[in-house]
């Protein structure tokens, strides 16, 4: 059950990411490297077989999408009090 929240909170979290063009160029390259750890992570899951690894790959997985969220929050802000 809670891979499926998980994972449910990921697609809700990535729809609203896709949404949103980061403009600062740090926070777009920070965006990027959270982006590419999760491919990693995601990467060594299938690698493992369905070991989940103790459930903390599930956690870091949840911590960097809510990195990518901040981020673009970050950057709105940027732009509502930068121009």
């Amino acid at each position: 059950m809670k891979k499926i929240v998980i994972a449910a909170l990921s697609v809700v979290l990535t729809s609203i990411a896709l949404g949103y063009e980061i403009h600062h160029p740090n926070l777009k390259s920070a965006y990027a490297d959270a982006e590419n750890a999760i491919q990693h992570i995601h990467a060594a899951q299938a690698a493992n077989k369905g070991v989940e690894f103790g459930g903390h790959a599930d956690l870091a997985l949840e911590a960097l999408k809510h990195v990518e969220q901040e981020l673009i929050e970050g950057d709105k802000y940027n732009d509502a009090h930068h121009k």
